[in-house]
This record gives structure tokens, C-alpha cells and sequence, in this order.
């Protein structure tokens, strides 16, 4: 038996296709997908807005110093770029830069010690806490799927850091949403599961938060 080619092969499944009647993909109701833009919960999450505040408070210390080398930084250099400095004072200028480069180091490096591991502890904390009430509502709500994203609060959407932003993480390989339906964002009911203001099973917009394919969905958003 003669084999048929592969480009008449093709072209013979093309013309089945579209001789045979179109069939509709049926949505069940359970098919449910969510986001969440994980930089709106972390910003708007009281623990860890707390805990950011108590890393800040940590680093202050470090940080006022970092300042006053820095300062010291500039006068060094400024007195050695200027015209009237002496060959002599200016290797005693050189020296002493060389050593405020190096306590600006040891000041980072201690900072680093000091909340480096810290910063990690909370962090896992955090995320753990995240995941587990993404997880609540999501099982409260029949959502099967949440996927995360991260759009900076108040940011310009289509600004060029933004766009460029997106198009390098899927050059990378991560998926980033386009766009999307108000109603598949759960961002807020996460921070709301977080923050103890929603009751279990339970939203503040129940029409709103139905994370359903709808065959006519209303006005789409960015």
C-alpha cells in the first residue's frame, strides 16, 4: 500500500476539518481560575507591613552611619579634585578615602549580618501565610487554580519599565497575564482572609469575586 505524503496528508485532514461541523467547547461551571498580584497583598498585609517596619528600625542604625562616611566620602574626594590641594596632601587624601571606602564596606556587611537571615526567616513566614489563605478562599470559593503575579501598586501600567518589565519575564519563561477580568483578581479577599476582616467562606463582593468563564463578560481591564 502506497503511503501518502505528508503535505497531501495535511491537507486532506484540513479539508475533513472544515467540512465537518464546528463543536463548542463546553465550560464547566467548576473550571476556576484566580490571581493574585502578590505585591498588593505583601504592601497591604499588616504583618508584614510590621515586620518591614521593625527590619527598617533594625537598619537605621547602619544607615545613619552609611550616611555620615558617605559624607565624608564626598569631602575627600572633593578636596582631592581641587586645584589648590598639594601633591603631598593629596596622597594623605587618597589614603584616608581609601579607608572610608572601607568602613562603608563593613558597615554594609555588618548590616547584612545583623538582618540578612532575619530578612529570610520572615520572608518564608510570610509567603507560608500568603500561600495558606490564598488556599482558604480559594477553597471556600471553588477556585482550582491561583496563579500570582506582581504589578507594582500605582504604577504605569503601560510605561516603557513596566511593559519592558513583562516582556523580559516571558523571554525568560514565565507566564504574565495581559489582561484580565476584574473578577479573577483576589488580591484584596487574600489580604482580607490575612488581615482577619473576612469571615471563612465569605467575601465582601460575591458577584464580583466569581472567578466563572462567562460567555459575555463585562468591560475588560488591564
Amino acid at each position: 500500500m502506497k503511503r501518502m505524503h505528508l503535505p497531501l496528508a495535511i491537507g486532506a485532514a484540513m479539508a475533513i476539518a472544515q467540512l465537518a461541523p464546528a463543536q463548542e467547547v463546553a465550560l464547566r461551571p467548576e473550571n476556576r481560575i484566580a490571581l493574585v498580584n502578590i505585591g498588593q497583598v505583601f504592601t497591604k498585609y499588616e504583618k508584614a507591613k510590621a515586620l518591614k517596619a521593625e527590619m527598617e528600625k533594625t537598619l537605621q542604625p547602619f544607615k545613619d552611619q552609611a550616611e555620615k562616611i558617605k559624607a565624608e566620602v564626598a569631602e575627600l574626594k572633593a578636596q582631592l579634585s581641587d586645584a589648590k590641594t598639594i601633591p603631598a596632601d593629596k596622597t594623605k587624601l587618597e589614603q584616608a578615602l581609601i579607608v572610608a571606602k572601607r568602613k562603608l564596606e563593613d558597615v554594609d556587611r555588618d548590616a547584612r549580618l545583623k538582618v540578612g537571615k532575619r530578612q529570610e526567616e520572615h520572608l518564608v513566614l510570610l509567603y507560608k501565610e500568603v500561600h495558606d489563605a490564598i488556599k482558604v478562599y480559594a477553597d471556600d470559593h471553588g477556585i482550582l487554580i491561583v496563579l500570582g503575579f506582581g504589578e507594582p501598586p500605582d504604577a504605569d501600567v503601560f510605561g516603557f519599565m513596566n511593559i519592558n518589565r513583562k516582556l523580559t519575564g516571558m523571554d525568560m519563561g514565565s507566564t504574565v497575564p495581559l489582561y484580565f477580568h476584574a473578577s479573577v483578581d483576589i488580591s484584596q479577599q487574600v489580604v482580607d482572609v490575612l488581615n482577619g476582616a473576612a469571615d471563612k467562606g465569605a467575601t465582601n463582593r460575591p458577584e464580583e469575586t466569581k472567578a466563572t468563564l462567562v460567555a459575555d463578560p463585562p468591560k475588560i481591564q488591564p
